[in-house]
């Protein structure tokens, strides 16, 4: 389970570099944008963390960046596709866990996926 994790994990970083690159090469983010993805993505994405954590955390990465909504798109198609979780599991244990707010942006997020995947 670990060793699915990571591969996870290096997975969410590998797309964040791919996309930061592309929208580098574009011109379409200064380097103070660059830097301040990077981080958001360090305090989100990190290593030991489950999975679901780390689904849970990479949905968030586009609420303050809206370009990287391919990069959520990414993760969410990988996630429901090659983990076999479903994200109303998660969806679930946040309204569980009292997390309502963020259940609420996930559901969103998991419609929109839905609906335009």
């Amino acid at each position: 389970m670990h060793k699915q994790a990571d591969e996870f994990r290096r997975f969410i970083e590998l797309q964040v570099v791919k996309i930061l690159q592309q929208l580098s090469s574009q011109g379409k983010l200064t380097d103070d944008q660059m830097t301040e993805i990077a981080e958001l993505t360090l305090d989100l994405i990190k290593p030991g963390m489950t999975i679901e954590q780390l689904y849970s955390n990479a949905v968030k990465l586009d609420d303050k960046h809206t370009e990287l909504a391919p990069l959520v798109h990414a993760i969410m198609n990988a996630y429901e596709t090659h983990y076999e979780h479903k994200a109303i599991d998660q969806v679930s244990n946040l309204i569980k866990s009292g997390n309502y707010d963020d259940a609420n942006n996930m559901v969103k997020k998991v419609l929109e996926f839905k609906m335009n995947g």
